[in-house]
């Protein structure tokens, strides 16, 4: 193509396409010199015109510029001046400062004369005040002045011509023996305003431990004459150890209030907690004589020895097979039944509430130190004081009580002790329940059972009134750890003795078996009403035993608090553990109790009720037909029906039912005859459906009426009142009767929740014969 450029000059091949490709290079530039002529060309007019622009602008700038160079030179000797200015004023003001540095040295050298020579003079009037003002003046001075050079040849004079930072030293310690020994012999004086005056001179001299000490010295001086005036009375009363030791306390407590302001006052916040530690040493000696006097004079060894050998015979023996118990009525009634061999029950019980003061009254006082101890804490600012904050962690124990003497011998010896005869006591008052246990009197029951006067045997309000007394007393301790294991055991003593005494008896004195064999079809012959009656009242027994562990708890639980700080357990969790431990009780016991009430259930079921249902329902239906014609004299074939058969079979069930389960419902709880008619409607129900299969070929229209009437007759009856609940048990023979009472249509039709399946409507269909 003639408008294709030539190729490259570095590919050219031949001569011609060379001269071609340099004829194209020469003709493009000289196309672009064309055009590049002609763009300048364009230009030169506006480049013209701002060149001279410029060139005007350039002499309007000459002026200011000359302006600019004689401001220069005059700020450059201002700067000159101003610079040798501020170079002597800072000359002056190192100077100045320098004086004023010479000066404060020099007046606070003529301080410490001062001082000096304040002490000396106070010392000849005995103006301990002024001595004590005049050494805290000097403290406060710097420690490389007093020792200075300086110092040491401006301060000596005539009479004081010790070396400055020696003559305090010495007056300090001397005074501080002095202000100590009067200390001492104003505390041996009982002199509180010479104690007060001295006590707040000791910090001003810098003695404030030794003020503290002494101080410290002073009130446990107090606490333990107090104690010892105590201790050294005759010991009487039951509770006399415990108010001793309450007494203690007491006064502890109220040392520390009273003195506490005093302390912060002169030695300032937190110093309180060395006169604690002191005063907790002293406790420690106090209440470890007390403790120690307990053991000795209320022979605790030795009934903790005792208790430890009890053999808890009868209830040992009574867990001995059959044959081992063939003489448990003999042995209640002897005379060993009553004794405890050896050992006095109430005497335990003494002891116990003695013991239980004593810990309560150590945790209060736990309590109290330990908001006393943090109060004492620096606090940052937005952290509120101890008394306001209510949280149950707020608290936690005091560095000072873990390694207590009474701490240990407290939460171990006497905490132990305790432990040991509480469960003594709740399980021997368990087996002596037991062996004074007397059963009701059934011979005159009321026609309906009382929820307020249960029928049960003695043993069950025997115990549930020790064990209520046991927790209330146990909990009243406070002592997180130790009610926690008595929990425990008393848990074990209901689980084992409790319910294991009463599961014995129902199986081996109460248990209704069958005596002999059923004569024809007839059910064979009842157990024994004494067997039956006796094991309807341990089922209350343990049902009752429920409730009323039920009540303890929650009563106890009240008790203990909401967990605030004010609550009966401060310190961390222990409230929500203790609370744990007191709802585990009722739980576990729950369990156990409700495993052996499902059996005893059964048992009555199998052994009573189920036997004579099966009777009691032929006897019920007895000639009953459902294949009547309605040939009566009458006009209504409904009518005819209702004299021919009328309301019998309800009135032969509920006749039978009222012989069989009206005595029972005399004796048992409303909860055990709950349970008893729950797994006895299920059976009725199974008995009424198998009747109902075996009627096919022989129930008519008229007659599928009739038997719906009937069986929701003996529904009504078992279900009535307070038992309506039971309805549901009887929801599939009930739907059963009433398939028989429709047509196709109406059985295929919806809105009705059935139970029973497709398969089985069907089948129920056919159990009626439609007459032609």
């Amino acid at each position: 193509m003639a408008d294709d450029p030539p190729p490259d000059i570095s590919q050219c091949a031949t001569y011609d396409e060379l001269v071609a490709s340099m004829s194209y290079v020469h003709a493009k530039s000289e196309a672009l010199t064309a055009q590049m002529t002609s763009l300048y060309e364009s230009q030169t007019g506006p480049l013209s015109f701002a060149l001279q622009r410029l060139d005007i602008l350039g002499a309007s700038l000459s002026t200011p510029q000359q302006t600019a160079r004689s401001l220069t030179k005059m700020l450059s000797d201002a700067s000159f001046v101003a610079s040798r200015i501020s170079q002597k004023v800072r000359q002056l003001d190192k100077e100045q400062s320098r004086v004023q540095q010479s000066l404060d040295y020099a007046l606070k050298t003529q301080e410490l004369k001062s001082c000096i020579i304040g002490i000396y003079d106070a010392t000849q009037v005995r103006d301990w005040e002024a001595v004590a003002q005049h050494i805290h003046r000097a403290s406060k001075l710097p420690p490389e002045l007093v020792k200075g050079r300086f110092a040491e040849v401006m301060v000596p004079t005539e009479e004081n011509p010790e070396n400055p930072a020696i003559a305090l030293q010495n007056e300090t310690e001397s005074f501080g023996a002095l202000f100590l020994k009067e200390f001492e012999a104003a505390a041996k004086a009982k002199d509180m305003e010479k104690i007060t005056r001295f006590f707040k001179l000791f910090p001003l001299i810098g003695k404030e431990k030794e003020g503290l000490d002494v101080y410290a010295k002073f009130v446990c001086t107090i606490i333990a004459g107090q104690s010892r005036q105590l201790m050294g009375s005759k010991i009487e009363g039951p509770l006399f150890f415990g108010m001793a030791l309450s007494r203690l306390f007491e006064n502890i407590a109220t040392i520390v209030d009273q003195h506490t302001p005093i302390v912060e006052r002169y030695y300032g916040r937190g110093k309180m907690q060395r006169v604690i530690e002191r005063i907790q040493l002293e406790a420690d000696t106090q209440g470890g004589i007390i403790v120690d006097t307990y053991f000795d004079d209320r022979n605790i060894n030795r009934r903790l020895s005792d208790i430890k050998s009890y053999a808890f015979s009868f209830l040992v023996q009574s867990f001995m097979p059959t044959g081992m118990g063939m003489n448990m009525g003999m042995r209640s009634m002897s005379p060993a039944a009553g004794t405890d061999a050896g050992i006095n029950v109430q005497d335990i019980d003494t002891v116990l509430n003695e013991c239980a003061v004593m810990i309560g009254r150590w945790s209060l006082y736990c309590k109290f130190l330990a908001i006393k101890w943090w109060a004492q804490e620096p606090k940052s600012e937005d952290e509120k004081p101890i008394a306001e904050n209510k949280s149950a962690t707020a608290l936690k124990i005091p560095p000072i009580l873990p390694d207590s003497k009474l701490y240990v011998k407290m939460n171990t010896r006497v905490a132990s002790a305790f432990e040991s005869m509480a469960t003594f006591f709740f399980r021997r008052s368990v087996e002596k329940a037991f062996q004074l246990d007397e059963a009701p009197n059934l011979k005159r029951l009321p026609p309906e059972p009382s929820a307020s006067s249960p029928l049960i045997t003695s043993a069950i309000d025997d115990v549930m009134y020790v064990l209520n007394a046991v927790l209330e007393r146990t909990v009243s301790t406070g002592h997180a750890h130790l009610i926690k294991n008595v929990i425990g055991n008393v848990r074990r003593v209901l689980e084992s003795d409790l319910v294991g005494m009463i599961q014995r008896k129902m199986r081996d004195e109460t248990y209704p078996k069958n005596v002999g064999t059923s004569s024809g079809n007839g059910p064979p012959p009842p157990p024994p009403e004494d067997k039956v009656n006796g094991f309807l009242v341990h089922l209350n027994n343990l049902d009752v035993a429920t409730e009323y562990i039920e009540r303890i708890i929650g009563t106890v639980v009240a008790s203990c608090g909401d967990g605030e700080v004010v609550s009966v357990f401060p310190f961390g969790d222990e409230h929500a553990k203790v609370t744990s431990a007191l709802n585990g009780l009722s739980s576990s016991f729950d369990s156990r109790v409700k495993e052996l009430l499902h059996d005893g259930i059964q048992v009555i079921f199998v052994q009573v009720v189920k036997p004579r249902l099966r009777p009691l329902l032929s006897e019920a239906f007895k000639e009953a037909t459902y294949m009547p014609h309605g040939s009566g004299s009458t006009d209504d074939p409904e009518e005819s029906l209702s004299e021919q058969q009328a309301d019998l079979v309800r009135l032969r069930f509920a006749y039978g039912w009222d012989a069989l389960m009206h005595p029972i419902r005399k004796i048992l709880t409303e909860r055990n005859y709950s349970r008893l008619l729950s797994v006895t409607s299920e059976y009725v129900s199974t008995l009424l459906e198998r009747r109902v299969w075996a009627m096919t070929g022989r129930v008519n229209e008229l007659g599928a009426i009739q038997l719906e009437r009937d069986v929701a007759g003996i529904i009504s009856h078992v279900s009535q009142g307070k038992w309506y609940f039971l309805r549901e048990r009887f929801v599939r023979v009930a739907q059963l009767v009433m398939v028989l009472g429709l047509d196709e249509q109406e059985l295929e039709a919806g809105g009705i929740e059935w139970v029973l399946t497709d398969e089985e409507r069907r089948r129920a269909a056919t159990i009626r014969v439609d007459e032609m």
